[in-house]
């Protein structure tokens, strides 16, 4: 990926409709977002901390923001995005990934949703904890996009009106059970993709007809695997995919359906209990198993390389922010700067130490954000 410029930034994110009464602000709306963002690359991660950063960082601020009344307050952050309208917001996050980040034909976009589990206002008639759903692309590392629902069986419907803010031609859409609806796989076709949805108890009778394809045309199938070996442990996985859709009496109904996908996962523990795991897949893709398989472990990235480093180094999982929109537009600011990090390929440390490093120095901040 191609480093950004301000210019581009400003594009995307400037143009953000303010909330607050006109004639009565302060400061400019984009320099709270620019501020923020950099904030939160370097390691800051609630509206306190920002604020206090902000302050000692004035100086070199100054280059890409306005200012015209010094730094705003950590009440003037919270307050500003708890106001701002977060459909806004995510549009404008979309469209500046989509500048920044060309995708190609093959590329795996992993679909999955995550609770901030502090966000839960636990005061009478307060809201519940505030669950996104995001795509994350698996090669470059990137969150393409991401849109809040109210709990996980509004996913359903979160995932269909996500798939529209993004540019997915071309590429394998991957989604676990909840997102295996046939409106969903019909939604990835029109938009001229393919899909790889795994399923479960939640589609019954497709499990069924899944699971008995493979127990009698096993022989039949593709097959490869895959050894990860390491922490004291090893994972073989089997892939098997198979072209036959003669036993699924719903085939029909699943829009550019043409494989069928299994994996077993066998794990070996050094002093601990082993386990084996099977999970079933339908698809639009082609013959090619290794195809397929890679696009299954790209899938399980999305938990290790996005949700595991937003809980382990955004602390995502202790943020208490649940005033209007605010915690969901702080997701997205985490969003921004994840993908500020991730692409930061030149510092050959992790996504938690490249934030000290940019709290530490501002010429890394400014690399970072390749400004």
């Amino acid at each position: 990926m191609e480093h950004t410029s301000l210019p581009l930034f400003q594009k995307c994110f400037g143009s953000l409709p303010d909330p607050r009464v006109l004639g009565r602000t302060h400061h400019k709306l984009f320099d709270i977002i620019f501020i923020s963002v950099a904030a939160f690359i370097a390691h800051c991660d609630d509206w306190e901390m920002v604020a206090l950063w902000a302050r000692e960082r004035e100086p070199w601020l100054r280059r890409y923001c306005e200012l015209p009344n010094g730094i705003p307050s950590h009440d003037t952050f919270n307050r500003v995005f708890s106001l701002l309208d977060p459909k806004a917001l995510h549009s404008a996050f979309a469209e500046w990934m989509k500048d920044i980040q060309e995708l190609t034909d093959g590329d795996i976009i992993a679909i999955d949703g995550k609770t901030m589990r502090r966000s839960f206002d636990h005061a009478p008639g307060g809201k519940g904890a505030v669950h996104m759903v995001s795509a994350w692309l698996a090669r470059n590392r990137v969150v393409l996009g991401q849109l809040k629902v109210e709990d996980k069986s509004n996913e359903i419907t979160a995932i269909p009106e996500l798939l529209k803010l993004l540019d997915i031609k071309g590429a394998l859409i991957t989604i676990d059970a909840m997102g295996c609806q046939k409106e969903i796989a019909a939604e990835i076709i029109d938009r001229e993709a393919d899909y790889l949805l795994a399923v479960k108890d939640n589609q019954p009778t497709l499990a069924e007809d899944v699971e008995q394809t493979f127990d009698e045309a096993a022989d039949e199938a593709a097959h490869t695997t895959t050894l990860d070996d390491g922490h004291g442990r090893l994972e073989v996985r089997e892939y098997y995919q198979s072209m036959d859709l003669s036993r699924l009496r719903t085939a029909l109904q699943w829009p550019g359906l043409k494989s069928l996908g299994k994996v077993v996962s066998h794990r070996y523990v050094n002093g601990g209990s082993d386990s084996v795991e099977t999970r079933y897949y339908i698809s639009s893709l082609g013959r090619g198993v290794k195809r397929m398989a890679k696009g299954i472990r790209s899938h399980w990235g999305i938990e290790n390389r996005l949700h595991y480093v937003l809980d382990m180094s955004f602390d995502e999982d202790r943020i208490r922010v649940r005033k209007g929109n605010g915690a969901e537009n702080m997701g997205v600011v985490r969003h921004v700067a994840m993908n500020f990090l991730s692409r930061a390929a030149h510092l050959k440390v992790g996504i938690r130490n490249r934030r000290n490093l940019a709290a530490i120095s501002t010429d890394k901040l400014e690399k970072i954000l390749g400004f």
